[in-house]
């Protein structure tokens, strides 16, 4: 891999204080998108202990065309620099993964999980901190040596779905605060809602009352913001558009979307909605039209 580059043709106007040609960028100089594209790849280096050399190599596809984020990259992988913004990331990275450990959450096993579902365009650190338990801006509670020992073996016995069950009080929640459980019966019906064009009323008070069920009050309270507030979460618009794209593609093949999709979790019904909804678009893709 070359490390020098022609880096002439950068639109310098369209930059915030971009670095000169002998400067190397941090993140602040980058796009959103390719900012979020190297988070996220610390993140899931940091959780998985390190990645395999073709993660590195995907990373740098994934940035190209970006020469401010490819330079950023070699600061890491040609230089082996290791920019003071990585391990804040790092250490951040680390402290979700106690925290969420000391409740007994394997984070890392959550992210995979995540990341597999997850919509473009959110940010890494949020969705990690949301998983851990602890969004942005919360701080972290701690033990201190004067705590009754008995109230911190209590604690210890909480069940972390059962914290992810209560409703959050500071704001409304996404999909990402919510049990998995919960988050895969959501984006089925946010899914199979758009594919259907629309689903009958019994079938909402049915997931409505699965979630009083189980006393999953925040569950309820992310339905209640489409139906109750009538202002639909980016998460949910992000899967019914997906949604709407694969009945596109069916309709141009003279197939009916929403039957499509109920074969493929008939057939495979270990898979996770979203996960289905690709794999029916990809065979769609392999249809002629």
């Amino acid at each position: 891999m070359e490390t020098t580059r022609d880096f002439d043709q950068i639109p310098v106007d369209e930059l915030d204080e971009a670095p000169s040609r002998g400067e190397v960028p941090d993140l602040a100089h980058l796009s959103d998108e390719a900012r979020s594209r190297l988070v996220h790849f610390i993140v899931t280096s940091t959780l998985e202990r390190g990645v395999a050399p073709t993660a590195v190599i995907a990373l740098y596809a994934d940035l190209a065309g970006e020469e401010l984020a490819v330079r950023y990259a070699d600061r890491r992988f040609i230089l082996r620099e290791l920019p003071d913004e990585w391990r804040e990331i790092e250490n951040r990275v680390l402290d979700l993964e106690e925290s969420a450990h000391e409740r007994g959450m394997e984070l890392v096993v959550a992210w995979r999980r995540a990341t597999g579902v997850a919509m473009r365009g959110q940010d890494p650190l949020e969705q990690l901190s949301r998983l851990a338990g602890m969004p942005e801006g919360r701080p972290r509670a701690q033990r201190s040596i004067f705590d009754d020992p008995e109230d911190l073996d209590a604690l210890d016995d909480v069940d972390p779905a059962t914290l992810q069950q209560e409703r959050l009080a500071d704001r409304s929640p996404d999909l990402f605060d919510l049990t998995l459980a919960a988050q895969g019966k959501l984006r089925r019906f946010a899914i199979e809602e758009r594919l259907e064009h629309g689903l009958p009323p019994s079938e909402l008070l049915d997931l409505y009352r699965g979630f009083e069920l189980v006393g999953d009050q925040r569950a309820q309270q992310y339905l209640d913001r489409l139906y109750v507030d009538r202002e639909p979460p980016p998460d949910w618009l992000d899967l019914q558009a997906e949604a709407g794209r694969a009945m596109d593609l069916a309709a141009s093949r003279r197939q009916d979307a929403g039957r499509l999709y109920a074969d493929v979790l008939r057939t495979s019904p270990e898979l996770e909605p979203i996960a289905a909804l690709r794999l029916l678009v990809e065979r769609l893709l392999l249809r002629p039209g």
